[in-house]
């Protein structure tokens, strides 16, 4: 039984550092973003395969199950870039989110089994 309150109070402990790191996750997921939801690229090559002297920047997103190109005009290079980063990140702690919260509930499944305390007579 002794060990058994062991590994209640680790897996309890699990679970509020867990809580602690989505915590941090969803206060950047609730924050204000302003965001592109696509992917900045840049392409040094033309269509007939020549190297281009300069890239062209474009913004790339799925529309229908399609990839569309945008290009990306050279006055709004720094706006552009920092909206898609900012929506990489985005997606990236939305993912890390939902992570954490799957794995806190595998350990409350965990804790739920392990806190059981049936009667003899009714095992």
């Amino acid at each position: 039984m002794n060990e058994n309150k062991d590994n209640i109070s680790k897996i309890k402990a699990k679970i509020a550092y867990l809580m602690t790191k989505r915590g941090t996750c969803e206060k950047y997921l609730l924050a204000r973003h302003k965001m592109i939801n696509a992917s900045f690229v840049e392409m040094r090559t033309l269509a007939g395969g020549r190297m281009r002297k300069t890239p062209a920047y474009y913004l790339s997103r799925k529309v229908g199950g399609v990839t569309k190109l945008a290009y990306v005009k050279k006055s709004d290079l720094n706006i552009v870039e920092r909206r898609a980063l900012a929506w990489k990140y985005y997606s990236a702690n939305l993912a890390k989110f939902s992570k954490i919260s799957k794995e806190i509930e595998s350990y409350f499944r965990i804790l739920g089994v392990l806190s059981l305390d049936i009667p003899d007579r009714y095992r």
